[in-house]
């Protein structure tokens, strides 16, 4: 008996940490954007952060996602770079 609890209690413990970490949320990703791109609205800026996430999941490659958003904002590339890594770190 003691020895399935202590399967079992391995077991569960490696079920936490393997378990995916929760993305930091929105909230973190507009705080990192909103301030240096106010001529994007916060919808813009949540709706393209869901792309990049779509095309992360995917299997698109970072200069794909670059251009991706270069093209749906008409931004640049500096801009698009900060909107990738954003939305990699704190949505995705």
């Amino acid at each position: 008996m003691i020895r399935i609890i202590g399967v079992l209690g391995a077991l569960a413990g490696a079920a936490v940490l393997s378990s995916p970490t929760a993305a930091a949320g929105e909230g973190e990703y507009l705080a990192k954007l909103q301030d240096s791109y106010a001529f994007l609205t916060p919808q813009q800026l949540l709706a393209e952060g869901e792309r990049v996430c779509a095309a992360e999941r995917a299997g698109v490659l970072s200069p794909g996602k670059t251009t991706m958003v270069m093209n749906d904002l008409a931004v640049g590339t500096n801009t698009a770079l900060e909107i990738v890594s954003a939305a990699e770190w704190e949505l995705c």
